[in-house]
């Protein structure tokens, strides 16, 4: 009886048309001038109005167990995005979007059938209250850029981006893994950096020798831009991603003849900082206010 309950209760929450053409089942219905995200489901293609396809998006850029006032945030950020990508075309192809989105049963993998309900509800919600909202600077399209949580700082973006600059995230310090300790032998070490593409080999007695490591230069929120190993200067990126870090904010240190990463944050650490919004969001903070925090002179409109 309480499997078919919940069951029940899940299907007079979801919208039928949405949850069957995300299924492949039955095809969505178009309304006039309704802005169409165009998914392939079992070889057909199928119709999906963006404010309900975002549902879906939400589901994978964010938890769901946040505040509904950032939550609210990151439905503009997305649609945002799409609507940057459509460039004012009426359709655009999934395949085009290159972001994540979780299906019906994806979703009920992640929260479990007794939360489903109520996590999708607040997904739907945020996009409801927000519908048809996007951000503009200077009257054209932002580029919304997000992480889960800044090193306790956002970044810089430089001035092809005036409106991200570095600003104080201090929430961003409480998230869950925002310190992170990984530790390499040295054999392991060598081995990741001389797969970096276009890498100049390093040798383990250069490491061992106890030089060979040298961060160049770092940015004002203190993720590195540039960090020398052997010969070779690589970009602060390539090497987090060559040793699966976290973030490119990161120091090295020795540790009983292995090399120790101090790491921070989690995400690039430009633009809104979720979890750090969060935690103002907690304070009260509306999700306007939240975006104007995080991205300076944008406003938000509506289409």
């Amino acid at each position: 009886m309480r499997r078919f309950l919940l069951t029940l209760l899940i299907m007079i929450m979801i919208p039928y048309v949405s949850t069957l053409a995300w299924t492949g089942q039955l095809e969505g219905v178009r309304k006039r001038g309704e802005k169409v995200t165009i998914v392939e489901r079992e070889n057909k293609n199928i119709p999906i109005a963006v404010e309900e396809y975002l549902v879906y998006v939400l589901a994978a850029q964010i938890p769901a167990v946040f505040e509904p006032e950032t939550l609210k945030a990151q439905a503009i950020l997305a649609r945002t995005y799409i609507y940057g990508m459509m460039e004012y075309r009426a359709e655009i192809y999934e395949e085009e979007l290159d972001m994540d989105a979780l299906s019906y049963e994806q979703m009920k993998a992640l929260w479990g059938e007794t939360d489903f309900a109520s996590m999708f509800s607040k997904l739907q919600n945020a996009v409801r209250e927000t519908e048809g909202l996007y951000i503009l600077y200077d009257g054209s399209i932002i580029e919304p850029l997000f992480c889960y949580a800044s090193a306790g700082k956002t970044r810089s973006f430089g001035e092809s981006f005036p409106y991200l600059k570095q600003v104080e995230s201090p929430g961003d310090l409480h998230a869950e893994n925002y310190r992170s300790l990984p530790v390499f032998e040295t054999k392991e070490f060598v081995q990741k950096i001389n797969e970096i593409p276009g890498a100049v080999a390093v040798s383990e007695m250069e490491l061992d020798s106890g030089g060979g490591i040298q961060i160049v230069e770092r940015d004002g929120a203190g993720y590195v831009k540039q960090v020398q190993i052997g010969q070779k200067t690589y970009t602060g990126e390539e090497v987090q991603y060559a040793l699966g870090l976290t973030s490119a904010c990161y120091s090295f240190e020795r540790l009983d003849g292995k090399i120790r990463v101090i790491c921070k944050g989690i995400g690039h650490g430009y633009g809104f900082a979720q979890f750090g919004a969060n935690e103002m969001a907690k304070a009260g903070r509306t999700y306007e206010e939240l975006l104007k925090y995080y991205f300076q002179n944008v406003e938000i409109v509506g289409s």
